[in-house]
Formats: C-alpha cells, structure tokens, sequence
C-alpha cells in the first residue's frame, strides 16, 4: 500500500511545482504519512488537494512548507487537548 499511496503523491506535479527538492520531499513525506494513519485511500485526493494549496502557497508567498504543515496540524489538533509546546505562553 506505501508504495501505491507514494506513487500516487510522486505523480502529482503540482505538489513539487516551484518547491526545491527538499520542500517537495517534506511535503510529499507529510502527505504520505497522514494517508498511512488514516488507511483509507479514499482521502487521497483530498490530501493531494490541501498539498497542491500548500505547495501553491508556499510558491506564491514564500511561506516555507515546514510552516504551512505546521498550521494545518494545528488547525486539525483536538480542541480539548492540552496545549502543545507552541500554544504555551
């Protein structure tokens, strides 16, 4: 399943369009990792969807991917969850 789920990211160009390798890798990797935990490859595409957004805003505005997947992560974090490290005052 790792490999069909990789080539699936891999054969997506816009995912990696105006990234360096290493943005593309990282963001490729991220995305890979979110469709292992949810096992399901119905959400494929709409993980390639929020990839190609990041991959677009990172080109367009010069955000680094790093911190685009580090707002979506917060923006999915469980609302009753104890604050992480980065939401501490």
């Amino acid at each position: 399943m790792l490999d069909s789920l990789a080539e699936r990211f891999l054969e997506d160009e816009a995912l990696s369009e105006g990234l360096t390798d290493q943005q593309a890798h990282e963001l490729v990797d991220w995305l890979i990792s979110i469709a292992q935990e949810l096992g399901e490859p119905a959400y494929v595409p709409q993980l390639q969807q929020i990839g190609r957004e990041i991959a677009k805003i990172s080109r367009d505005y010069g955000v680094p991917v790093e911190t685009l997947i580090e707002l979506v992560e917060m923006a999915w974090e469980d609302p009753d969850a104890p604050p992480g490290p980065m939401m501490r005052a």
